[in-house]
């Protein structure tokens, strides 16, 4: 028999307190125990940890009923704070959260090159920004989404074929910066279905599948309650699944993939075509910015601009394909959609939801956009810290 590691059990044990908490608070001790099947003077001690230390704190519930109120847990507001930035090809975006998930500061850099000096020193920028007038032993970790291929043990970029990036160690680079607190670099749509699973539409549910559109695609898993990785940390790059067998070509080489026929990319550069070539349409581009552009188009088609409809018409069913492939595949609860095109809502769900109820296998799980809005990528950076470093910090404060 094997010997039992008790720190070990402890920490599975807290783990799994604190998880149901985020998942499922406010949320009392006996509850708590149902749930987990943990013993109740277990979870009691656990509990007692936890707010002990700060990460948990108790609210009298909320009922109407005659007698005392329960007590039911939520994670604290105040101290543990982790910050997530998020680069993308046209901005930096960086928040300082609490657990509860309360954006506390944020900070954004737009970007008109993609020179890695240049990209870095604005994370490096946006990260001194955050920390100001905070107290830095209340900072957690940092963790930085990439839109690539990443090497999370090293944090080494692979290939980043939006920004052009090949074997680019960011994490050496922000490390000559960031030097008190961990630092993790992970692939963009990992962490925005980190951020679904503890803040956004996940909650409460083991089987999601989170699919980021925006100047790329790519989709992310959670499969039976756990971020599904693949052996290579590869699985998520649904953008350069063939649709079209000889269709255009992508720019990782190959041809036909989904990314050259639905992303913000490939929206602006219909929409400046057809304004090239005097389509009728309400859109006006002129000396706005891409997220003022981005807003103008969807305006325009929820006011019915038909040549703006036929667009997400189009993207849509591309982009249902897809899903529709994925849902077979794997059977989830739910499809999260986030990144830039997610603020299109039902001009892109129409088409999307019309075209997998076609081709999919029932029941059709619910397929809507993010409740994180555009801050999905820097507030799931934001939870890989929380996952990464918590219980750590939770047994350097116990066992003081």
């Amino acid at each position: 028999m094997k010997p039992v590691n008790i720190k070990s059990m402890r920490m599975t044990n807290v783990s799994l307190v604190l998880d149901t908490i985020r998942r499922m608070g406010p949320i009392s001790r006996y509850d708590i125990s149902k749930i987990t099947k943990l013993s109740p003077s277990a979870v009691s001690s656990i509990v007692e940890n936890l707010i002990n230390v700060g990460i948990v704190k108790e609210t009298p519930a909320k009922v109407t009923k005659v007698g005392r109120r329960p007590i039911e847990l939520t994670l604290n507001e105040t101290g543990y704070y982790p910050i997530g930035i998020e680069i993308e090809k046209d901005k930096i975006t960086g928040i300082l959260m609490a657990l509860s998930g309360r954006i506390l500061k944020s900070k954004v850099i737009n970007l008109n090159t993609t020179d890695v000096n240049e990209v870095l020193g604005s994370v490096v920028n946006v990260y001194r920004s955050l920390i100001e007038d905070v107290n830095k032993e209340e900072i957690i970790g940092v963790g930085v989404a990439v839109p690539g291929t990443i090497n999370r043990k090293e944090g080494v970029c692979i290939f980043s074929p939006n920004l052009g990036w090949r074997n680019i160690n960011i994490k050496e680079y922000l490390g000559q910066y960031i030097k008190d607190y961990p630092l993790f670099i992970e692939h963009i749509i990992k962490a925005v279905t980190y951020g679904e699973m503890w803040y956004g539409a996940g909650i409460g549910k083991d089987n999601i599948i989170c699919v980021r559109v925006g100047s790329g695609v790519s989709a992310g898993f959670v499969l039976d309650g756990k971020l599904y990785r693949g052996p290579n940390d590869r699985a998520g790059e649904f953008g350069h699944t063939v649709i079209e067998r000889n269709g255009k070509k992508c720019k990782c080489g190959s041809y036909g993939c989904l990314e050259t026929y639905v992303s913000t990319q490939v929206l602006y550069e219909k929409v400046f075509e057809g304004i090239q070539k005097n389509a009728y349409t309400k859109v006006n581009i002129e000396n706005k910015t891409k997220d003022e552009i981005l807003d103008e188009i969807i305006e325009a088609g929820k006011s019915g601009d038909r040549f703006i409809l036929n667009i997400f018409e189009e993207m849509g069913t591309y982009l249902g394909i897809g899903i529709a492939n994925l849902i077979n595949l794997f059977n989830p609860e739910i499809i999260i959609i986030a990144g830039g095109l997610s603020k299109a809502g039902e001009l892109l769900l129409e088409p999307v939801r019309r075209i997998v109820n076609l081709h999919a296998f029932p029941p059709i799980p619910e397929i809507m956009v993010t409740k994180l809005g555009a801050l999905t990528g820097p507030i799931g950076a934001a939870s890989e810290v929380i996952e990464e470093t918590l219980l750590k910090k939770i047994f350097e404060k116990t066992e003081e």
